[in-house]
């Protein structure tokens, strides 16, 4: 800031109180971003495996606008189609990515991932050639990451989007502090606040596993709880039943028929004429 603010007391065609008065302006705007920077990072570092559904959907204008502008110019659209083909890659995109949440996280984790790699080699990169290599090893590094957080969704998103808004809250600190000009404040600012994100994040989610657990337990209790009530019921039916049929037998057994009866008695007279005779 006191290099702009330097560089401003000589601007051409301006006063020294409309220098002021503009820089004065400048040095505002920088520290209302600055702060924002550093909000969007907090929020980023401690919530991004909840916030997981807007990073995707602002990935997917990212990607969106860049297949977009890549279209546009390959097939060769002038004058309106180009913002139009534009617009429409973006909308699709991000309503692509906002809705497969394997997408979403995939482009989140893979614009994240070569962020980070970008932003800690190219400030030492002086050279154009080099500028170029180190881009293309941040996305080839996003581009693994995003492979494997097809695998190991929560832990890679968690651990990335940690990184990447402890580094971004970090580094806009120690801009709006004055210190980014020492490299080891930077890092050990960006580190602090990434472990301590990461920390959160994976608190609330073994929170909310252990609440899914309880959940599902819960369930299957009721469920056996249902099951062995049902099994009762069917065994006190079938003792029931089992006892109404000994009890018919019983009564068969004790209950004869009248023209049983009869047939005794004249089996009965029948002996007693025999032996008469």
């Amino acid at each position: 800031m006191d290099q702009a603010w330097t560089m401003g007391m000589n601007l051409p065609g301006l006063s020294d109180g409309q220098a002021d008065m503009v820089l004065s302006k400048i040095t505002q705007m920088a520290v209302v971003i600055q702060i924002a920077v550093i909000v969007a990072g907090f929020l980023v570092c401690c919530f991004g495996l909840k916030m997981v559904r807007v990073l995707s959907v602002f990935a997917g204008l990212v990607i969106g606008s860049g297949i977009g502008t890549g279209a546009a110019l390959g097939l060769g659209f002038s004058g309106t189609m180009i913002p139009v083909m534009i617009l429409i890659c973006t909308i699709v995109a991000a309503v692509l990515c906002g809705g497969v949440r394997k997408l979403g996280i995939f482009f989140v984790v893979l614009l994240h991932t070569s962020g980070i790699a970008a932003s800690l080699f190219l400030p030492g990169i002086k050279e154009l050639t080099q500028a170029y290599v180190v881009l293309g090893i941040s996305l080839a590094a996003g581009l693994l990451m995003a492979i494997l957080s097809v695998m190991k969704s929560e832990l890679v998103v968690v651990a990335v989007t940690g990184i990447s808004g402890g580094l971004s809250a970090g580094t806009s600190a120690a801009a709006l502090l004055g210190i980014d000009g020492n490299i080891l404040a930077v890092y050990g600012i960006s580190a602090a606040a990434a472990l301590l994100g990461i920390w959160i994040q994976f608190m609330m989610q073994s929170r909310t596993i252990g609440k899914n657990e309880r959940v599902y337990a819960k369930r299957m209790k009721d469920q056996v709880s249902r099951e062995s009530e049902v099994e009762k019921a069917r065994k006190i039916l079938e003792e029931e039943e089992e006892e109404e049929e000994e009890s018919r037998k019983k009564r068969k057994a004790v209950r004869k028929s009248p023209a049983e009866e009869d047939d005794e008695e004249e089996d009965d007279d029948i002996t007693i004429i025999s032996e008469d005779l």
